[in-house]
Order: structure tokens, then sequence, then C-alpha cells
């Protein structure tokens, strides 16, 4: 290796196997770019990316992982490199993330009549907050599955995160409520974390206009056609990123792998596995749902394939979301007021995966810990403070560390936290399968109400 600041620090590029694998990485993305000419369809590309990573991921860490210099050097140099192309990818998604937001929430408000508003809000909240206490009941079956209560969950946390955690952990239900409300709108749009602020800034914006555009259309109208060029303007620019996506996940998938290394997947090997039996058994369950509504599910998991695939590849629902809503309303059938409306709030209320099967799961593997007594009263308990905590938590990178919070502040083990190391140590391995399965939930819910309301578009779903 080449000792020097230079390239240890600076170019990141002092070692063998850094060099040899970002030679790997540009290969895989020509490869992916032949397929584009080739004119291989965009959702064979994404899964031809996944794999790619996958076995990049895999190779790399297997490789080096015996090696001294890799562990000192290389791996946190490779790491860089494909986070330039794989978070880079993200960083654009998100850029867009807010806007979509915003302009959604105001697109929704404005345009549905004031009778819809209600039933719209009511199903929206009853499918989301239903789907979340279902996967919370998933995610204690699966421990129970598994006879997980003896794992040892004792792990290292930092002092950041045990401070984050601890902050959380010792606000009362009501102030973590207060906390959601927005303060600056400068602030809540520079945040992406901040989702339930953006929501409730655009239906005040958009309430405003409603009334406005009564009494005043006139001063209004020039405001309103302002929004609606934005909005047209931030969907091209969607477009155009998204056609990059194949390259990002394979970089995504590739440096989860390479940055926490196959042993420590390994190590946690039941519960990554638990909580993955859990997400596919929520996969299902929305097969039922699906199914008893007239809906064709292998039609919807066809149309919705690729969506899913980057969700679990970049591990952020909000930066899915423009995908999201774009899946919903062009391939889905699904009526782009419920669309807008449904896959916006999921953003914040009912994640089935990281604020519901996984806060489920670590609730009862905690409980089981300090011997609380396992019985019918306390699992009833621990699904309504999972269903009710799911309310306000950003779907963000990291989002189920404080839906875990919540949840175990919420039956009295917050004094737990400092305790869970090892499941947090792995926490990318598994968030790609939870945001997965937040992303579904979110577009089968969207479904559903849209069914429920009359509004859905059979045939545009069936459509090929």
């Amino acid at each position: 290796m080449i000792n020097a600041p230079f390239f240890t620090q600076f170019l990141r590029l002092s070692t063998v196997f850094t060099v040899i694998s970002i030679a790997l990485l540009i290969g895989g993305m020509l490869l992916l770019n032949n397929l584009t000419k080739k004119k291989i369809s965009f959702s064979n590309r994404m899964l031809i990316g996944l794999v790619i990573g996958l076995t990049l991921g895999v190779a790399i860490d297997l490789v080096g992982s015996s090696n001294a210099i890799y562990a000192e050097f290389a791996q946190k140099e490779i790491s860089s490199w494909f986070a330039l192309v794989g978070s880079g990818f993200i960083k654009l998604v998100q850029l867009l993330a807010v806007p979509v937001v915003f302009l959604s929430i105001i697109k929704v408000i404005t345009d549905v009549d004031g009778k819809r508003i209600k039933s719209l809000s009511s199903k929206t909240f009853l499918t989301l907050l239903g789907t979340t206490a279902i996967s919370a009941i998933v995610g204690i079956l699966v421990v129970k599955l598994f006879s997980l209560e003896g794992t040892n969950l004792v792990g290292a946390l930092s002092d950041g995160q045990i401070e984050r955690m601890g902050n959380i952990a010792n606000q009362s239900f009501p102030e973590f409520f207060l906390g959601l409300i927005p303060n600056n709108i400068i602030s809540s749009f520079g945040n992406n974390g901040q989702v339930v602020s953006t929501v409730i800034i655009g239906a005040l914006f958009a309430s405003a206009i409603r009334f406005l555009s009564v009494k005043k259309p006139e001063q209004v109208k020039p405001f309103v056609d302002i929004l609606d060029s934005m909005r047209l303007t931030v969907n091209s620019v969607l477009i155009n990123v998204i056609k990059f996506m194949p390259y990002g996940v394979m970089a995504l998938v590739a440096n989860t792998i390479i940055s926490n290394g196959v042993s420590a997947i390994i190590g946690m090997g039941g519960f990554i596995i638990a909580i993955y039996v859990g997400v596919i058994i929520m996969l299902l369950v929305y097969v039922l749902l699906l199914s008893v509504n007239g809906i064709d599910p292998i039609t919807f998991y066809k149309k919705a394939f690729t969506t899913m695939v980057f969700a679990f590849s970049s591990r952020s629902s909000v930066g899915t979301l423009p995908m999201t809503l774009s899946t919903l309303e062009n391939d889905l059938g699904v009526s782009g007021q419920t669309g807008n409306f449904v896959a916006t709030l999921s953003t914040s209320i009912g994640m089935n995966g990281c604020a519901g099967v996984f806060p489920a799961m670590l609730g009862t593997l905690v409980a089981a810990a300090a011997g609380v007594e396992m019985n019918f009263a306390f699992y009833v308990m621990l699904v309504l403070v999972v269903t009710i905590g799911s309310i306000g938590i950003a779907g963000v990178p990291g989002t189920a560390t404080v839906a875990a919070t919540v949840t175990l502040n919420g039956i009295g083990l917050g004094d737990a936290i400092p305790n869970v190391g090892a499941v947090f140590g792995i926490d990318p391995i598994i968030d790609m399968g939870r945001t997965m399965l937040n992303v579904t939930g979110a577009m089968v819910s969207a479904i559903l109400v849209d069914k429920w309301d009359g509004t859905f578009d059979k045939d545009a779903f069936n459509k090929f």
C-alpha cells in the first residue's frame, strides 16, 4: 500500500484492494450501461444491478476480511468510493422528497372536495394503522417461531447513539408529538427527517388556498399556477434521476455488505432470518388483503417490483416516495388524489416494517430478557404501543431506531436501550427488508383506499 496522507486520507486510494474494487464497480456500471443500450427492460436491469451488488459485496469482503491492510485501510476506502455512487444517487432522490411531499399534499387537498377529504382521511388512517397492528402481531409471532427470547442482544452503542435514543426515551407521549409541530418553515424543508412537519405545512397552505379560491379566486390563481408548474418540473427532474437507479442499487447493496462484513451478518443470522421471515409473512398478508378485495396480487407485485427493489436498496421510504407516487398513478391504476394522499402520509404514519414488525420484535425480546410476564395483556399492550407509536415516525434511514425507542419507552423498558447494541449494529442489513415492507404496505393501502372510495381504475391496473 501507499502510506501517504494524500492517498490514505484525501484520495482514499492507497491499497491494491481499493483499486481492484473500484475497477469492479466501474465494470459493473459498464455492464449495466451496455444492457441499457441493448434495450433490456428497466425492471430487469434493476434486478441485475441488485445481483451484481450482492456478488461484489460478498466477494470483496470474503477476499479481504482476513487481511490486516484491508481491515485497517481498504474497507473504509472501498466504502467511500461505493458510497460516492450509491449514496450520491440517494441524495439526488432525497433532494426531491420534501418538494414532492409538500406539493402532493397541497395538490390532493385543493383538488378533492370537502366530503371526500373526510372519507379519504379516515380510510387512510384506518388502513395504515390497521396493517401496522397486523405487522406488530407478525413481529411477535416470528420471535416465538424462532425462539429468540434467549438471543444475546447486548452490544456496544456509541455515546451519540445512546444520547439520541435516551433523549427520545425520556420524552412523554405528548412531548414526542409536540416536537413534530414545525416552528420554522426553512428548517422543516431542509431536513428530510421532518416529513410530518412538511405535511402539516402543506396542509395549512392547502387549506388557505381552498378558502381563498372561493373568496379571492383571481388573487390566489397565480400562486396555484406556480405550484402546478413546480410540481411538473419536479416530476421531470425525477424522471431523469431515476434513470440512474440500477447503478445506485448495485453500489448501495454492495456497500452495505462491505461496510458491515459478512461475519457480522452471520453472527446475528437468527435475528436477520427472523425479521425477513416476518417481512415475507406480511407480503403474504398483502396477498390476502388484495385478493379479498378482488385485486390480483400477482399483477400488483409484478408492477410494484421495481419500486420495491429501489426501497430495498435505498433504505428510505421518503427517498422512494417520488417513485412510489409514479408507480401508483401510472402503473397501478390508483387515482392521483388517493395516491398522493395515502403514499405521502405513509412516510410518517404506519410504516409496517420500521414501525411495525421491528419494534414489536425488539419489545418482545427485551421484555423477555427483563423478566416481564409474557401474558395476553402484555401482547395487547405491545401491539397498541407499536401502532400508536408509529404515528409521526419519519421514513428515512435509521428511523426504526426511533420507533424502537418509542416502543421500549411505551412498555416501560426505556432503560434497556443501551443494551441492544448488537441489533443496531446490523441495522443496515435488516433495514433493507423493513423499508421494502414500508413502501409495499403503502402501495397496498393506497389501492385498498382507492378501491373502497370507488375511484380505482381496475382496467389500468390490469394493463401491461
